[in-house]
């Protein structure tokens, strides 16, 4: 499917960034290069599954709210190319039901990370005022942009920072996957945020900047938590009987 209805969008992460491409994208450079950012990290924590599925939870609920919210938003409010999106849909929903890891999809792991969370909380507001900005010019009949589906698209980009990263920082299975593709869409719209401040989308570059050092901070606190022991970067889940906790 992402070949039949995705031929060349992944390319413009590349592409987009050279002349010819702004040339050829015009108005649309830097939605169309978001789309395929929030495309791209979807289908990256879809096909993680695709090996060791049980090692890679955190990825996989990631996945499926982003494709979820971008689905919603699609049909709600009946732009883009539903046609496209839907059957994303459907089969990130049968490898949730279907996922090896039964029930242990909903059991944290045997940690968590206190300043990963402070950072998904510390991100949350101005995602989510990004997103609801973007949902809110979905409705127009005249602006090309809401025609094509690229403000709902911009907020799946906001949402997916949040989605794989709520899990990476709640220590389920997988949780450092998780951390990076949290990170990844962040800076990257970090970047166009600064190199096209005109286009329609960006937030600036100061608001790009911090998006950048968001997505760099989450990256190494993630990363040094595994070799430094805090109880800040990392602590014990505790041992209940009977609870939902997932110490294997």
């Amino acid at each position: 499917m992402t070949v039949l209805f995705l031929p060349g969008l992944l390319a413009l992460l590349v592409v987009g960034w050279t002349a010819g491409g702004g040339a050829e994208l015009g108005i649309h450079r830097l939605h169309v290069m978001g789309i395929a950012a929030v495309v791209a990290v979807f289908l990256l924590g879809l096909f993680a599954q695709a090996y060791r599925p049980k090692t890679r939870v955190a990825s996989m609920w990631g996945a499926f709210i982003v494709i979820l919210s971008v689905s919603v938003g699609t049909v709600w409010f009946g732009v883009g190319r539903p046609e496209e999106v839907l059957p994303f849909l459907q089969v990130t929903g049968i490898a949730l039901v279907a996922h090896p890891a039964g029930r242990r999809l909903f059991r944290r792991g045997d940690s968590y990370s206190p300043a990963l969370l402070a950072l998904v909380a510390v991100a949350a507001v101005p995602l989510l005022a990004f997103a609801a900005t973007q949902l809110s010019l979905s409705s127009s009949l005249t602006d090309p942009h809401a025609v094509d589906g690229h403000y709902v698209m911009m907020a799946g980009l906001a949402i997916a920072p949040l989605a794989y990263g709520i899990f990476a920082a709640l220590g389920f299975k997988g949780w450092r996957l998780a951390s990076w593709l949290a990170a990844l869409p962040m800076g990257y719209y970090g970047l166009m945020a600064i190199s096209f401040p005109a286009q329609s989308g960006s937030v600036g570059a100061t608001w790009g900047a911090l998006a950048i050092l968001w997505a760099i901070a989450f990256v190494a606190t993630a990363e040094y938590s595994r070799v430094r022991s805090s109880a800040m970067l990392r602590r014990e889940t505790a041992s209940v009987p009977g609870s939902l906790v997932d110490r294997s």
